[in-house]
C-alpha cells in the first residue's frame, strides 16, 4: 500500500488530499458544503450536505490520482474546531449542524462570565469562552430548542461526524475536544463539574469516547465504501483539530518552534511540555503528540482581509492576471514589492471579520494622503496583517525564546509577505512543501496509526520538507517596529470610537 488520505472539512469546503509515503501531494479535490444563515448571527449547514460533499471530494481525488482504492493504507481527517453536530440515539442528525462562526449564544456567555463561571472553570479548560463552542451552544439549545435538546444522543464535532459516517464509530480525539471547554484539559478527561456549571449535566453520557489522534478507531464500512469509492476495511484514525493538523503537516513537533498559519484566520501556536494556566493566553489545549500541549493565539485577522481587498478594489488587477495567466494575488505581491520597507506611513487594522482587541473593533486605513496609490494601501494591508499576527506572537514569547517559525497558509506563498513576517518578527521563516498542509497532517496521523511511520518524529522526517527559508533583514526591522508601535497606539485611541460606531448600527 502506497498512499495516505487526508480529509479536511472547513466551514465552507470539504477537501480530500492524497499523499505518498514521502509526503508528496499526489492529488487534491474539493467540494462545497452548504452554509446558510437562518437568522443574524446564526451559521448552520446541512449535515447531509457535509457528508455528500466529503464523499464527492474523496471519490474525485481517487479518480484524479488514478490509483486503486485498496492502495490507500489509512485515512485521517481534520475539521474546523467547535460548532456542534448532534445525533439522536439511533445515530440520525437531530438538527442542522451549527458551525464555529455562530454567535447566537453570546448572551449566555456574557451572563456566565458575570456570574464568575469562567473564573471557576478556567483551571480546567485553560481558555476563554467564545460563542461558537459547545459549552455555549448546548445551553442555548436547552433554553431555546428544548425538543432538539431532549433528542440528543451523541455530541460530535465536525470531523467526528464525518468519521462516524466512514466507520460507524462514535469517537472524538483529545485535540479537538480540548478546544471546546468540555474537557478537563490538564487531566485529559471529561468533568461533571464543568457540565454542572454550564447547566447541561444531562449530556454527560452523550459525550463521545476519547481517543488519540493517531489511534485506529475503526474501518471504512461497506456503505461508506459505496458512497466514497474507498475500499471497505480501510483503517481510519481518530483525527485531529485543524490547528494541530496544520502544525503537524508543517513539521512543528518540538517545543519552541512557532507555527504560523496565515490563512483566513491568524493562527499562531507553539508546543509546550506541561500545561500552563495563564489568562493572558487565548487557549491551551491537548496537542497531537502524547505528553504535549498546544498554546494557541488566533483571530480572524489574516488573509481574509486581502481577499476582501481583491474582490472589492482590484478589478484591473484581476483583468491583468487573466491576460498574463497568473494569480491576482501574485500581482498584489508584485505591487507590494515595488515599494521598499518604510516607504508608506499608512497603518491598517485587519479587523474586517473580527478582532482579538474588542468585539466592536473595525478595520481601517489610517494616514492616507493624496499621493498614496493602491500599492501603498496593499503594503499597509500586508503589514497590518503581520502586526495582527505579531500581537498574538508577542504573548507566546512569555513561554520562552522563539527563534524559528514555520509559515503556512496563503500568506506563505508570497515571498514578499514572508519577508515582512521575518523582518517584523526578527525571526527565520521556514515554508514547508505542499498546499493542503492540514490534510497532510491528518494523513500523517493515519500513517502513524497504521505503522507506516514509527512516531511523529519519523513522520516529519520522512514527509515534511522545507522549500524556502527566509532570514530577517536587519535594517528593515526598525521600520516595522516603529509602525507596529503606531498600530498599537491607534488601537488604544480607537476603542471608544469603535463602540460609538457599533451603537450607530444598532
Amino acid at each position: 500500500m502506497d498512499y495516505l488520505l487526508g480529509i479536511d472539512n472547513g466551514n465552507t469546503v470539504s477537501k480530500a488530499a492524497l499523499f505518498d509515503l514521502e509526503g508528496n501531494e499526489i492529488a487534491v479535490a474539493s467540494a462545497g458544503a452548504d452554509t446558510f444563515y437562518p437568522r443574524p448571527g446564526w451559521t448552520e449547514r446541512s449535515m447531509e450536505s457535509l457528508w455528500t460533499s466529503t464523499a464527492e471530494a474523496v471519490r474525485t481525488v481517487i479518480e484524479k490520482a488514478g490509483i486503486k482504492p485498496h492502495e490507500i493504507a489509512g485515512i485521517g481527517n481534520t475539521g474546523h474546531g467547535n460548532g456542534l453536530y448532534l445525533l439522536d440515539k439511533s445515530g440520525q442528525p437531530v438538527r442542522n449542524g451549527i458551525q464555529s462562526l455562530d454567535i447566537r449564544a453570546a448572551g449566555i456567555l456574557d451572563e456566565r462570565v458575570r456570574r464568575g463561571i469562567l473564573d471557576r472553570a478556567f483551571p480546567y479548560i485553560l481558555q476563554e469562552f467564545w460563542p461558537g463552542q459547545p459549552n455555549a451552544l448546548l445551553p442555548w439549545l436547552k433554553y431555546n430548542e428544548p425538543e432538539s435538546y431532549a433528542r440528543i444522543g451523541h455530541i460530535l464535532l465536525c470531523k467526528d461526524y464525518v468519521k462516524y459516517l466512514l466507520t460507524g464509530e462514535i469517537t472524538t480525539d483529545y485535540t479537538d475536544i480540548s478546544g471546546t471547554c468540555l474537557l478537563d484539559n490538564p487531566n485529559r478527561r471529561y468533568s461533571r463539574d464543568l457540565l454542572e456549571w454550564y447547566d447541561i449535566p444531562e449530556v454527560y453520557d452523550a459525550l463521545p469516547k476519547l481517543t488519540e489522534s493517531f489511534e485506529v478507531i475503526g474501518k471504512v464500512t461497506r456503505a461508506a465504501a459505496e458512497k466514497t469509492g474507498l475500499a471497505e476495511g480501510t483503517p481510519v484514525v481518530g483525527g485531529l483539530y485543524d490547528v494541530d493538523a496544520g502544525a503537524l503537516g508543517s513539521g512543528v513537533i518540538a517545543p519552541g518552534t512557532l507555527c504560523i498559519i496565515a490563512g483566513t484566520w491568524s493562527i499562531n501556536e507553539v508546543l509546550i511540555e506541561k500545561p500552563v494556566e495563564n489568562r493572558a493566553l487565548a487557549m491551551v489545549h491537548v496537542a497531537m503528540m502524547p505528553g504535549r500541549w498546544m498554546v494557541l493565539e488566533g483571530s480572524a485577522t489574516s488573509m481574509a482581509n486581502l481577499e476582501w481587498f481583491v474582490n472589492t478594489l482590484c478589478g484591473e488587477e484581476k483583468q491583468e492576471a487573466r491576460e498574463r495567466g497568473v494569480s491576482v494575488y501574485e500581482i498584489c505581491s508584485e505591487m507590494v514589492d515595488s515599494l521598499s520597507p518604510g516607504s508608506t506611513d499608512i497603518i491598517f487594522h485587519p479587523f474586517l471579520f473580527g478582532s482579538n482587541v474588542q468585539a466592536t473593533a473595525r478595520a481601517g486605513f489610517y494616514g492616507i494622503a493624496g499621493w498614496h496609490t493602491k500599492a501603498h494601501l496593499l503594503r499597509a494591508l500586508y503589514e497590518g496583517v503581520v502586526y495582527g499576527h505579531m500581537s498574538h506572537i508577542n504573548k507566546l514569547r512569555i513561554l520562552g525564546p522563539l527563534q524559528t517559525a514555520r509559515l503556512t497558509g496563503g500568506g506563505s506563498r508570497s515571498a514578499v509577505w514572508t519577508q515582512i513576517f521575518a523582518d517584523a518578527l526578527n525571526m527565520v521563516m521556514e515554508v514547508p512543501d505542499g498546499v493542503e498542509v492540514s490534510a497532510k497532517g491528518a494523513a500523517m496521523s493515519a500513517g502513524i496509526g497504521v505503522g507506516v511511520y514509527r512516531d511523529h518524529a519519523e513522520a516529519v522526517a520522512k514527509a515534511v520538507r522545507i522549500i524556502r527559508r527566509q532570514e530577517p533583514i536587519a535594517e528593515n526591522t526598525p521600520h516595522y517596529l516603529a509602525r507596529y508601535e503606531a498600530y498599537q497606539q491607534l488601537l488604544n485611541v480607537m476603542q471608544k470610537p469603535w463602540d460609538s460606531l457599533s451603537r450607530l448600527s444598532q
